[in-house]
């Protein structure tokens, strides 16, 4: 759901349909959501771009993909195999680590962005996105199923993994889904809040720490069953997270909003981003970096030290 809330510049030079990508050229682009296949980072976003640096952030190429509305969302089964998904509910995939791209789902007609999509194992994949879209593939992202599993028509903004077998939907209006059997049914359970739920992360003690609108962060050890609000002076909107190999979580959102967590979720840290562009995403960069993405491409920051 970080797309509907980032603007959408046009670059005045025009960018290489594929191969590298300068600074400049990088800082121009709004990259919405990044994932790692391997080394390699890839980073999707506006009018279709997928971009992929080889060397923790400091160069980028852009890779060959067809023509496509805004991408919103990425995610690897592994270093070769991913997918990307966007408007018009398209989904691309992925066979060479993200170096090329060829569409394997779009449905214009049906006007429902897709926002988000996870692998649950290596055949199985779920997309999700507005007005209740859900999408299911069964053959590693060649083929897919619409399903519907929220009785209304609520966005839905995030899907996490929190085991093999606990999947958890986050979206509009504070709907939380839970899934006991790898997706195959889904139940609401009572949300701690009536605003959007923008994503989820895991953290590293199995926790399900959830965030959205108006800086709200929430936690649950019980498989989302109850909550506890996180403090958060801020009242920006909270769009991405991360968790870093080292357990550390990351939240981003508007007005450079970048939230830092060594305790699993239950207190949090400002890191100063010295900007006001919206920050859709944080990904693990070099040794003690952390990559944001949004407004402006991509930008390394040091982490602040452990206490």
């Amino acid at each position: 759901m970080a797309a509907a809330v980032l603007s959408q510049p046009y670059a005045k030079t025009a960018i290489p349909e594929s191969g590298p990508l300068d600074a400049g050229m990088l800082a121009r682009l709004t990259l919405v959501d990044a994932e790692r296949a391997g080394k390699r980072i890839v980073a999707v976003g506006d009018r279709g771009f997928i971009v992929t640096s080889d060397d923790d952030g400091k160069t980028w190429n852009r890779a060959k993909s067809p023509p496509e509305p805004l991408l919103t969302a990425v995610a690897f089964a592994d270093d070769k195999h991913g997918l990307a998904v966007g408007h018009d509910a398209v989904i691309l995939a992925t066979s060479d680590g993200g170096a090329t791209w060829a569409q394997a789902f779009s449905a214009p007609s049906e006007q429902r962005p897709l926002l988000d999509v996870i692998y649950v194992d290596a055949s199985h994949a779920i997309a999700v996105g507005a007005y209740g879209a859900y999408y299911e593939s069964a053959d590693a992202g060649r083929t897919w199923t619409a399903r519907k599993v929220e009785a209304g028509d609520k966005h839905l903004n995030g899907i996490g993994r929190l085991d093999a077998a606990t999947l958890v939907i986050a979206g509009e209006e504070g709907t939380i889904l839970v899934s006991g059997d790898a997706g195959k049914t889904w139940s609401g359970v009572p949300s701690p809040y009536k605003g959007s739920l923008f994503g989820m992360e895991i953290a590293a003690d199995g926790a399900i720490v959830a965030y959205g609108l108006r800086g709200r962060i929430y936690r649950s050890v019980d498989k989302g069953r109850t909550w506890k609000q996180i403090d958060n002076a801020s009242t920006a909107t909270l769009l991405g997270s991360a968790r870093l190999a080292d357990g550390t979580l990351v939240i981003t959102g508007a007005a450079g909003m970048a939230l830092v967590s060594r305790d699993n979720g239950q207190s949090f840290v400002r890191l100063a981003t010295q900007t006001t562009k919206a920050i859709a995403k944080p990904l693990a960069g070099g040794p003690d970096e952390v990559l944001l993405f949004g407004e402006a491409g991509a930008r390394a920051f040091a982490l602040p030290a452990a206490r």
